[in-house]
């Protein structure tokens, strides 16, 4: 499946389902450490849609992006971009069409946008961070900025961002389970420890009531 393709695909994202009570012995602690935790996912999410300033400068924020140009169009690429740059062109035509910035400015967005789509179609789920979810925004929105119709690349941003909520929710929710598993097993060894005790000491305990 070449990159293009990726980004009209559906990113698979694992739900973690919510409770919207809280339990009567749940501790302060736990009701603030979940508070905590929809306060980072809200806090994503409000990144992606925020008209921050780009951070991203260079071409030193990306990898690959060496080697003589060649030209696709007015503008001329990296090697390693010419499949992006042609899937982008084949599937959505001439993105850039309807800008009207300074050809240089433009040849620079264009290359770390492009750039910013290899990555997010090549690099795997669990190897994506929030700071690499930032970037590729900058870049997306360095790219709308000078009027570049790449809407389908910030909606396919959308996605990774909920699959990467996802994933990291569904870790907590692992993480979880096998404390619980562990507490079961100290629980069960605790009660048969129990047991032992009272079958081994019974005839004391009888002669300590007997006594009393």
């Amino acid at each position: 499946m070449n990159e293009i393709e990726n980004l009209q695909g559906t990113v698979p994202v694992n739900v973690v389902d919510g409770n919207d009570g809280i339990a009567k012995n749940q501790t302060s602690s736990e009701v603030e450490t979940c508070s905590n935790n929809e306060a980072a996912i809200t806090d994503i999410l409000m990144k992606l849609e925020a008209d921050d300033e780009s951070r991203v400068m260079k071409f030193s924020d990306f990898t690959g992006l060496h080697g003589e140009r060649i030209s696709v169009g007015k503008y001329s690429f990296p090697p390693a971009l010419h499949p992006i740059v042609n899937n982008i062109i084949e599937v959505y035509g001439d993105v850039s069409a309807t800008s009207k910035m300074n050809p240089i400015i433009a040849e620079t967005v264009y290359i770390m946008f492009c750039a910013s789509v290899k990555e997010m179609s090549n690099l795997r789920l669990e190897h994506v961070t929030e700071d690499l979810i930032l970037k590729w925004r900058d870049a997306i929105k360095d790219a709308l900025r000078i009027n570049f119709k790449v809407d389908f690349a910030m909606e396919h941003l959308k996605k990774i961002a909920c699959a990467y909520i996802g994933l990291m929710e569904r870790q907590k929710l692992d993480s979880a389970g096998l404390r619980i598993t562990k507490l079961e097993a100290e629980l069960s060894t605790a009660k048969e420890e129990h047991a032992k005790i009272c079958e081994q000491s019974k005839v004391f305990i009888d002669a300590a009531e007997e006594f009393n």
